[in-house]
């Protein structure tokens, strides 16, 4: 499926990258300045200085983004940070609003909790969106077709240390008009898609073994999870079937290479990650969700991918992003033709750079561009890393 063709939205926002590096690496260099001069004042007048005050627990940033199935979308994040213990990672409520030039708009209220020094955590979600899409061959069908799609989910997902050593088991939920890429919404905040859904509403179990050494920006360790909805006509949907995922995220980080500059090391980042339906109607379908892709755009009972990550920092805030990775859908495609992995491969690239907004918190924002096959291309100025 693609969309009608348009000017591509990397050509005319490469820009903005440039633009960003430049005020960014400038505004790091002028930060570490600061601070050796801080350390020089320290040093030379001890007990002359005030102590220095808490970082504010507000955090506002822009985002963007530009692919052919909402052109250009722009919007902010504005949350509140508070940790609600000493040894939990800070907790985090924010909403976060966009808006594009295809008059498609989005809007999320999201809460990710963290208490009990990380034994217990919680993420809630309500979301809603209006989505105006062109397409001139509606999934493969070689129509031309126009869509205006209302979109309203909510969701959550509860976690309970089950044992030391970072093995957790829960409990989560959705309900969703949507059911593409709906059960997705934890992760991704809110996942944007262009085919007509229905209203489903599902529940699942989550089980999971963390050993990373930070929740929002790890440099070592694993996060392995086992989780599934499954969506009933009991629980107030249209169907039922039912979607189960895995997910592996493996961290590793370079030390030897770190320097005093940066005070980080690189890291190398990797996921491997599935997800497979069962009796599911075509809106379950799974889509393809690599860099560079629209939740959507190629639709098939189940699919994987793999994807790598490099994150280099340049200074302690500052930071360079290269990654690369490949999908594949397998079982029947949308129109009932049977795939295998050698039949629908989906390549990805993309660089970026990465800035450090409160290390306190490792909270960060990532502006990258993402280049898949035939013309799926992406600009993306998002919050987080996304794996």
């Amino acid at each position: 499926m693609s969309a009608t063709a348009k000017p591509s939205p990397l050509l005319g926002l490469l820009c903005v990258l440039c633009v960003a590096v430049s005020a960014s690496l400038a505004g790091s260099v002028r930060s570490e300045e600061a601070l050796r001069e801080q350390s020089d004042l320290d040093a030379t007048e001890p007990g002359t200085l005030e102590a220095p005050k808490k970082d504010k627990p507000w955090l506002i940033t822009p985002t963007l983004s530009a692919d052919p199935k909402l052109g250009a979308n722009v919007g902010a994040l504005i949350a509140y940070l508070k940790r609600l213990d000493a040894q939990s990672t800070p907790s985090m409520t924010g909403l976060t609003v966009s808006y594009s030039d295809t008059d498609s708009s989005t809007a999320a209220a999201f809460s990710q909790l963290y208490w009990g020094a990380d034994t217990r955590r919680l993420s809630l979600l309500a979301a809603t969106a209006e989505i105006n899409n062109e397409y001139d061959d509606f999934l493969g069908s070689g129509q031309s077709v126009n869509t205006q799609d209302n979109v309203h989910t909510y969701g959550f997902r509860y976690l309970h240390q089950l044992r030391k050593g970072g093995w957790f088991g829960g409990i989560q939920g959705v309900s969703t008009n949507y059911a593409v890429g709906a059960d997705g919404l934890l992760e991704g905040l809110l996942t944007q898609v262009g085919l007509a859904g229905f209203d489903a509403t599902g529940l699942g179990v989550v089980f999971q073994h963390d050993t990373m050494d930070h929740q929002r920006d790890p440099s070592a360790g694993h996060l392995f999870t086992l989780h599934n909805f499954a969506y009933r006509e009991s629980l107030g949907g249209e169907s039922s079937f039912d979607v189960g995922y895995a997910d592996l995220r493996w961290y590793h980080s370079t030390k030897r290479r770190s320097s005093s500059r940066t005070q980080r090391a690189p890291v190398i980042a990797l996921q491997l990650k599935g997800r497979v339906t069962d009796d599911a109607p075509l809106s379950g379908y799974s889509s393809v969700t690599l860099p560079g892709y629209t939740m959507g755009n190629y639709l098939s009972r189940h699919y994987s991918h793999v994807l790598v990550e490099g994150r280099f920092p340049l200074t302690r805030k500052l930071g360079l992003i290269a990654f690369g990775g490949v999908g594949c859908q397998f079982g029947e495609d949308f129109a009932g033709k049977d795939l295998s992995c050698g039949d629908a491969t989906y390549p990805s690239l993309g660089v970026g750079v990465s800035y450090m907004l409160k290390e306190e918190a490792s909270v960060l924002i990532r502006l990258e561009i993402a280049k898949g096959k035939s013309d799926n291309e992406a600009l993306y100025l998002r919050f987080g890393h996304p794996f």
